[in-house]
């Protein structure tokens, strides 16, 4: 009989326990650990303030009660920002951290400019050409597009554009580049701003192919040599054709072979073929 009373003069104790930790966390939760200030990371020249009205995030809103995937939607429903991550610094601060995107490429669709980062996000909807060194890509074609999202494509060409658009970047080469082609990931092809066609082969080492195209077009067009094809999808090298002739040029002048551009250290070296007798 003691031991049954100990009991019941002991579960009282719990159950007022129980309702003081339950009041205490709606206390924590609704009072103290509510977002007092959202701390912007990375935003670049984009003002802070557009960046917090983007995310949608409300001050007194309780920090467990802020959805992640709903922020990510809402800042990059602009088009001009990746959502990076969302964190929570208990009692009261959020430090959301993005990135403006790239304008890396334009693709015609549905009668719209659609400028492209380089993951084939749509970053604008234009009307006219943005500024700048933006490469015209060919070859893509989605369903549908949105702002913000990346195109609905599965296969392969984004990857591709991406491959080559990365490798201009980081070899400065964008300025040269007027068209690229990515109807045939095998067959990638880059047409310059004075004519020329580069075949680059599929998107394997494009930082090679890259910088072999850059280093052979700047000794081409300083010789004068503007036009015709050059083949650099080996990756070991650049082949330059000249453009045919027609007949009234070929009686005036006399014909000049392939040559071949051959990198050798940091400087170029041209070697003319030995014509055919």
């Amino acid at each position: 009989m003691k031991k049954k009373r100990r009991r019941r003069s002991v579960a009282p104790w719990l159950v007022a326990i129980a309702v003081l930790a339950v009041a205490l966390w709606i206390l924590l939760a609704n009072v103290v650990f509510v977002v007092r200030d959202v701390t912007v990371v990375g935003a670049g020249e984009i003002p802070e303030a557009d960046v917090r009205r983007l995310s949608g995030i409300h001050l007194g809103t309780r920090i467990n009660a802020v959805d992640e995937q709903r922020v990510r939607l809402d800042v990059e429903s602009d088009g001009r920002l990746a959502f990076v991550s969302l964190e929570a610094r208990l009692p009261s601060r959020v430090v959301l951290t993005v990135r403006p995107r790239t304008l890396d490429a334009i693709i015609l669709q549905a009668g719209k400019i659609l400028v492209l980062d380089s993951d084939g996000y749509v970053v604008q909807v234009a009307e006219r050409l943005p500024d700048g060194n933006v490469p015209y890509v060919t070859g893509i074609k989605a369903a549908y597009y949105t702002l913000g999202r990346q195109l609905d494509t599965a296969d392969g060409r984004i990857g591709a554009m991406k491959a080559v658009v990365e490798a201009l970047k980081a070899q400065r080469a964008t300025a040269y580049v007027s068209e690229l082609s990515v109807a045939n990931t095998e067959d990638l092809r880059i047409i310059t701003r004075t004519g020329m066609t580069v075949l680059l082969g599929n998107s394997d080492d494009m930082d090679a192919k890259i910088a072999w195209m850059a280093a052979a077009l700047s000794d081409l067009e300083a010789r004068g040599e503007t036009q015709g094809q050059l083949d650099v999808s080996s990756a070991t090298k650049a082949d330059y054709t000249p453009p045919a002739r027609d007949e009234s040029e070929e009686a005036q002048a006399t014909p000049e072979p392939a040559a071949e551009a051959v990198l050798d250290g940091t400087s170029w070296q041209t070697y003319q073929a030995v014509p055919e007798s």
